[in-house]
């Protein structure tokens, strides 16, 4: 193969010289930076999106979550029908049709139901891109300080998510950007327009790493499910990380949007703050996943969530009865528990590097990644539609405490690991 031999897409898979390994690597962290810098013009901006342009309720907010996260849970199916592009070329098909679904978002204001074909056009795209993504990343990294690499970028794709949020930030409160509705005359939704333009970004260095290292076939590991007794607790996490998942990103904001009644340039600059911390203590938590092992960092996960979610409810209560205002401390609150709840969900590299460690082969990391999204997706849709609901009958509050009681089960699969968090296979 021109460029280098490729082996199995998984583990120390690349055999080329050190030169060609290095600029890989390089286009590798450039894509991933186009690729936050994308998510975060688009993906970001959602949120305020659905509230704005087609005042959504929360039970509709969490119906919305089906067409965006149903991509996530056919992904394997569709890697496996299209497996004959190979995974570079896969992997480019993915960026063109995030960019379709995208353009039509940005370039039109559909109806509703028209709207929610477009979200997911654009969320097949990126949910197709993520395994491939995943398997490529693992690949270049390697077997040695993992953590520590895999730390790094973690940090880099965390320091684009800032810039996107300032760019975000500085073009919804400058009126540059904006959705269209009744309020101004725009036709066309900005920064989805620019999120295009990186999504093209990433196409480019797609195009650059495979001219150096070929276009490999999807390996036996992608595009299939793969169940095994061993890896019962990756799964489990994963499907706690599917509700986390759903918390961090769908009711945390809207208890900001919904409550607090605010826009996407506040959202923007909370944003950036949780990515500023962020590009510090993800390579921190790398470096202690190294030094501490996979079970007291999951540990830690599991109280964090508890906590973070227990209060996130009794603020929201107190902010839907009257009992807390809605400007000064209890606002700041409900800022820094936004921050603090993005910034625990990068824990979850901490699942990943667990799934390593464990792997009976490195031919079935990636399988297995595969068959931990679908579970994640699944409860993902499922939590969004009852999140919704509990939202619109109960009150927030209970939404959060449902969140709070599901972590209880991260720190349960935590104490069930091995007391050492060592290796208990060789990858």
């Amino acid at each position: 193969m021109a460029g280098g031999a490729y082996i199995n897409g998984t583990g120390d898979s690349w055999i080329m010289e050190n030169g060609k390994k290095q600029r890989a690597f390089t286009f590798f962290l450039v894509a991933v930076v186009c690729t936050a810098l994308a998510t975060g013009l688009s993906e970001g901006v959602y949120s305020n999106f659905y509230k704005e342009v087609y005042d959504v309720s929360a039970a509709q907010r969490g119906f919305i979550e089906f067409p965006r996260e149903l991509p996530g849970l056919i992904t394997v199916l569709v890697i496996s029908a299209l497996s004959i592009f190979g995974e570079m070329r896969l992997a480019i098909l993915a960026q063109v049709i995030s960019i379709i679904g995208l353009v039509l978002l940005g370039v039109f204001t559909p109806s509703f139901n028209v709207m929610l074909v477009f979200l997911f056009i654009n969320s097949m795209g990126m949910h197709l891109y993520m395994p491939l993504r995943d398997s490529i990343g693992l690949s270049i990294i390697g077997s040695e300080n993992t953590g520590s690499r895999f730390g790094m970028v973690n940090a880099v794709q965390t320091a684009a998510t800032f810039a996107a949020g300032l760019a975000v930030f500085l073009g919804f409160r400058s009126g540059v950007f904006g959705f269209p509705n009744a309020a101004n005359n725009l036709t066309v939704t900005p920064s989805f327009l620019i999120a295009t333009a990186f999504f093209v970004g990433v196409i480019i260095m797609l195009i650059r790493i495979q001219r150096l290292i070929g276009n490999p076939a999807i390996s036996t590991g992608e595009g299939r499910i793969l169940f095994r007794k061993e890896y019962t607790h990756y799964y489990i996490l994963a499907s706690l990380h599917g509700a986390h998942k759903q918390i961090a990103g769908v009711f945390g904001p809207w208890v900001l949007i919904e409550i607090l009644l605010r826009q996407a340039d506040t959202m923007a600059i909370l944003g950036m703050a949780g990515s500023f911390l962020g590009i510090f203590f993800i390579p921190f938590v790398g470096r202690l996943t190294d030094r501490l092992g996979v079970k007291r960092m999951l540990l830690a996960e599991g109280f964090l969530f508890i906590v973070v979610y227990i209060m996130y409810g009794m603020v929201a209560a107190g902010l839907m009865s009257g009992n807390l205002a809605k400007v000064g401390i209890p606002v700041l609150l409900v800022y820094a528990l936004y921050i603090i709840d993005r910034m625990t969900m990068q824990l979850a590299m901490v699942r990943t590097l667990y799934l390593r460690s464990i792997a009976r082969d490195a031919s079935e990391i990636s399988p297995t990644l595969s068959t931990g999204m679908s579970i994640d997706h699944v409860i993902s849709i499922v939590c969004a539609y009852l999140g919704g609901l509990a939202w619109a009958a109960w009150g927030p509050q209970y939404v959060f405490y449902i969140a709070s009681a599901l972590s209880l089960g991260n720190v349960l699969v935590a104490l069930a690991l091995p007391r050492t968090g060592e290796k208990t296979a060789e990858v």
